[in-house]
This record gives C-alpha cells, structure tokens and sequence, in this order.
C-alpha cells in the first residue's frame, strides 16, 4: 500500500484550471522529486497532499484513506510540511519553536513541557545539528540556521510523511547541501518518507529514488533519475537542450539553449540580410 497518493488530483484557481487530474503514489520509506517547469502545478500537488488546499476533484490518501475524511490532528501528527518560506521573525527560541512540533500529540491539558515530550524535542535538535543554537532567538540566525531550525520542528512531530516545498531555494549552496543531507538522512535512517518539490534537478536526481515531472497541470513523465533524464524529456518538458552526464549512476544536466529561442532564430533574419 502506498504512503500518500493522490488520485485524479484536480484544483482550479477561478475559471483557470491548475492541475488536470493528477495521479502519484508514494510507497513507505521513498523519496519523491516533484519537479517541472514554473506554474506547473507542483506546489498546488504538494499543498493538496498536505491538505492544506482542498482538491475540487479527486481525493489525496494516506495509508489508504482518504485525507479528507482523517481528523485534523490525527494527520497533524502523521504528515509535516516544511514550507518555502516561513515566518522567520518569531520571537521564540530555537527549543521553543522546535517544541511547537509536539502540539499534535499534547492533550488540552499538557503544556508540550512533559519529559517524553522533551526527549523528543532533544532528538530532533541533534538529528538538526542545533544543539549549540537551541536557546538562540530565531531570528538571530542564519538563513540556513533558520531552515534547519523549521525543520526540526516539523521532525518533532514525528511524522511519517514529510513534505518538503523548494526547502533550500533561498539557501546558498553550503547550506543547501546540509539540509538534503539531513533530509536523506532523515528518510534513510528514520524511514520518513519524502515528498520534495524541487527547482533543482540535479538536486533532484542526487538525493530522489524517484521524479515526478509536471507540466501544465498533468504529470508529464516519472521514473528513476537515472531513467528520466534523456534528451527528449528536457525538450519536451523544460524546453531546453543541454549535455546529460553520469557520474557514479547519477545523472546531471547542462542547459545550454532554450529550444524556443533556438527555433526564434531559425526564423529570425540575421542582420546581413536585413542590410542587403
């Protein structure tokens, strides 16, 4: 049985359709790219997933059942979402934002204080490297800092889905490395299964069993990295041309040319004739 599924997924934004009938499963313990061009649909996916953005056809899954029909906290406690950008100018400690991750498990008579609640919170500031950070004020931090923090917090509800949109798109490359890092270590040793929108696709192809490609609303191809990247998917998906490499059985790409611009100047007199 899959993790977390989507059938038929269909939202529209007004009279503009946004995703067309998308279906995706995810089995326990995967890591999952989302990936496709700018307003494909990606983010709507991952925040239908997260039940955050109600699909107006077809329904999202989690272990079988429909999303829709599982109490808010309950799902709370099973699926953390890590957001693009957060509100990153809360005037909290690192630890007590990190504890706001154990709210859906607390009773309404527990304060998130309880010392299994605590033990928790002081695996999820390790798994994050924050030991030394943890009674900083988040917004003295870094921008990495910050994610790792946001990060932990999500881990702190134990969840067994994590959902990830763009988490290290504002992050330079130093950081970004160490929060994949801490996610692929997250999903391999914990068994937290990963579902990832990401801009970066050899990011993608690094640290994902599996892609989902995305375009205009439908899901345009999947498969391992390995499998996806050819030639033809990044013409027809991404409309661009480059150079695949491989490396250690992981592939790179190399845009060197948008296919549109190359076909614009196909069409496009050059300046001698004009001249003439």
């Amino acid at each position: 049985m899959s993790r977390i599924s989507g059938e038929t997924l269909k939202l529209s934004y007004g009279d503009h359709p946004v995703v067309h009938g998308i279906d995706l499963s995810v089995n326990p313990g995967e890591w999952v790219g989302i990936i496709g061009p700018n307003g494909s649909g990606k983010s709507t996916v991952l925040r239908m997933l997260a039940r955050l953005v109600k699909p107006h056809g077809g329904k999202a899954l989690l272990d079988g059942a429909d999303l829709a029909t599982i109490p808010p906290k309950e799902a709370a406690r099973r699926i953390a979402m890590l957001a693009q950008t957060q509100e990153s100018l809360l005037e909290v400690t690192v630890r007590e934002l990190i504890r706001k991750g154990r709210h859906p498990h607390l009773k309404w008579y527990q304060d998130g204080t309880a010392e299994a609640h605590e033990r928790i919170v002081d695996w999820a500031i390790s798994a994050a490297s924050l030991e030394e950070l943890q009674h900083r004020q988040l917004p003295a931090l870094s921008g990495g800092e910050r994610q790792r923090a946001w990060l932990a917090m999500a881990i702190a509800q134990t969840p067994s889905v994590l959902l990830l949109d763009e988490p290290a798109t504002y992050l330079d490359i130093a950081h970004q490395l160490e929060l994949m890092e801490l996610v692929r270590g997250l999903n391999r040793d914990e068994g937290i299964t990963v579902v990832t929108v990401l801009h970066d696709l050899n990011q993608a192809a690094r640290y994902c069993d599996r892609l989902i490609a995305v375009k205009d609303g439908k899901v345009a191809a999947q498969g391992r990295p390995l499998e996806l990247f050819t030639a033809s998917f990044f013409r027809e998906v991404f409309g661009v041309e480059g150079t695949i490499r491989i490396v250690d059985g992981i592939p790179s790409f190399q845009a060197e040319r948008s296919v549109s611009l190359k076909q614009l100047h196909k069409e496009q007199p050059n300046l001698q004739e004009i001249m003439s």
